[in-house]
């Protein structure tokens, strides 16, 4: 192969390749640095946009959880009073105390002739719901199953249920103790909540058990053929 001839002509010849070439390696750093300072303040934003997304999402969460348990408590308070003996769905006191109705209780005018008239003090029944004044209860009679045993127990209770049968036609199973059929202290153990349930399908029971749903059961003397019908007569 030969050689190239040596030329003096191309000494400080040049080409200008190389200069632009380290002129664009000078600017890449900076470059650099400009995009690594341009994506730390989106990565920053984007922080704060999702802290705030997630401090949205927790203040959403606490308020249904809020309005959850108040639905929650207003169920259970209607429940209550639907369950309750005093329930009555006329009554407006029903579903709503006096205060919330802005009844205020005033003082009864008296007559300048009346202050002299003696006054026999009596005890007096104030009636704050419906139009009619309640049947005088009868005193609370105190009950004892102590010493009693299981079986003892259940026959005192299915005697006392026959005895109330006796005057009114129909015992709820949740008026036990407002009744005096059991202490107001006894909480019933499953042990005789079930000779409770077979002694009243017996065929020689005087009493019988109707369910009106999975919360309510009514007690009745034997030989009633429609216990729903007996329900809405007593009670409507």
């Amino acid at each position: 192969m030969e050689e190239a001839p040596f030329s003096w002509s191309t000494v400080g010849n040049t080409s200008p390749q190389p200069i632009r070439l380290m002129q664009l390696l000078e600017t890449i750093p900076v470059l650099i640095r400009d995009n690594k300072l341009e994506l730390q303040s989106n990565m920053a934003n984007l922080r704060m946009e999702m802290v705030s997304a997630i401090t949205d999402i927790h203040k959403t969460i606490g308020d249904l959880k809020v309005e959850v348990h108040t639905m929650n408590n207003n169920f259970l308070l209607d429940s209550r009073k639907v369950l309750s003996s005093d329930y009555d769905e006329r009554d407006i006191s029903t579903f709503m105390s006096l205060d919330d109705l802005e009844i205020e209780t005033q003082e009864r005018p008296v007559d300048e002739d009346e202050e002299d008239i003696p006054v026999v003090a009596e005890e007096i029944t104030i009636v704050e719901g419906g139009f009619t004044a309640p049947v005088p209860e009868k005193p609370v009679e105190v009950v004892s199953f102590e010493n009693l045993s299981d079986e003892d127990i259940v026959v005192d209770i299915v005697s006392r249920i026959e005895a109330y049968l006796q005057e009114t036609p129909v015992l709820m199973n949740f008026s036990f103790k407002k009744k005096s059929i059991i202490p107001q202290d006894y909480i019933m153990p499953k042990d005789v909540k079930a000779l409770l349930k077979a002694s009243v399908v017996l065929d020689d029971s005087p009493i019988r058990l109707h369910k009106l749903d999975r919360m309510r059961g009514m007690y009745y003397l034997d030989g009633v053929d429609d216990p729903e019908l007996l329900y809405e007569e007593t009670f409507n």
